[in-house]
């Protein structure tokens, strides 16, 4: 409520501060004689003028322009303006013949005739004071409204954007449990003394996964640690049959990341890499001073005959184009038996 009373406010000065620049514009103009004398009489004329361009001003911001104008009826419009140009013409020559010159007792109203109050030129003439005003302020009028219309559009872009990836981030995080608590209950099954090992593991990720996660931005370390538990949780599960090589190089310090960016990548390595024979994963991460990168390499089961491209991955990818926008380059390949994934992301 405050801050609209503050807008409205605004609003008033800015409008009259121009009413104030054409008032003074008007008495410079008209007042300063050839003579290098100041005609006084001319400021009753100009307020006369004020009030008549200020009715036709207004009329066409908040009447004509919205119902002809904005709604593209041109035609109408500019004939509704014209007559509006030629009232106001017919408005000063009005007050000017029967109201100002009488008063000022003029010499020049001996001269006059009631048939020169139709005098084209002077009506003319008089239209063209009121022509500028009306063309500036319809000027500025479309600048601001178009103005409005682009910061409308970037604020329901934002809201979309920020929506679209809440909903493809709420995706990950049962896609992700899924799978872990099907490597708990396998060792349950088994009774392994891993088990217990795997449920605070668990508990770890979920509370990143409900609390750190919901920011926009969080810190690389934290992701990259976040990144380690998973793996560390599936090496546990897959002890026999894995081989698993997690290696990070350089400083995570300070920076920040949208999360869980990297995780659907390792994720399918695990889901889509592990055979009933002896896998192999390699996880490679290199930060530089305002980049990261991310290189998955993993066997490939013989089992699928397609390159995995799962909910995860589908999600993770739009996130991508989402939040970093010609500031990554994703390459997705498989050759024999090897799945390959390498991501750079521009911080």
């Amino acid at each position: 409520m405050k801050l609209s009373v503050n807008i409205d406010r605004l609003t008033a000065w800015r409008h009259f501060l121009f009413w104030l620049s054409f008032v003074l514009f008007t008495l410079l103009n008209d007042g300063w004689q050839d003579n290098d004398t100041w005609n006084f009489h001319v400021a009753p004329q100009i307020l006369t003028n004020l009030s008549i361009a200020l009715f036709l001003v207004y009329l066409n911001l908040y009447l004509l322009m919205p119902r002809l104008y904005l709604k593209k009826k041109y035609i109408i419009y500019s004939l509704s303006l014209f007559l509006l140009l030629i009232a106001g013409g017919l408005w000063i020559r009005f007050f000017a013949f029967w109201l100002w010159i009488p008063i000022e007792r003029s010499p020049r109203l001996a001269a006059f005739q009631p048939s020169d109050f139709w005098i084209l030129a002077r009506i003319v003439k008089n239209m063209g004071k009121l022509l500028p005003v009306i063309a500036i302020t319809m000027v500025l009028k479309l600048m601001r409204n178009s103005y409005i219309e682009q910061k409308e559009l970037i604020e329901i872009e934002s809201e979309r954007f920020k929506t679209e990836n809440y909903f493809l981030r709420a995706q990950l995080n049962p896609h992700f449990f899924f799978n872990t608590l099907n490597s708990l209950y396998s060792l349950v099954l088994d009774r392994s003394d891993h088990a217990p090992k795997i449920v605070l593991k668990l508990a770890d990720l979920m509370r990143y996964m409900i609390y750190d996660s919901s920011q926009e931005k969080v810190l690389l370390s934290n992701e990259i640690k976040h990144l380690k538990n998973y793996s560390e949780l599936e090496q546990i599960r897959f002890i026999d049959r894995l081989d698993l090589s997690l290696v990070v190089s350089g400083r995570p310090d300070g920076k920040l990341i949208a999360p869980l960016l990297l995780l659907p990548f390792v994720e399918n390595a695990f889901k889509h890499g592990i055979g009933d024979i002896k896998s192999w994963i390699t996880i490679d991460i290199k930060i530089s001073e305002d980049r990261i990168y991310l290189k998955v390499e993993n066997s490939y089961s013989a089992k699928s005959t397609s390159i995995p491209h799962g909910i995860g991955l589908k999600n993770v990818k739009r996130r991508l184009n989402l939040l970093y926008p010609l500031k990554h380059t994703l390459k997705i390949e498989q050759e024999v038996n090897v799945h390959l994934v390498d991501l750079k992301i521009d911080l």
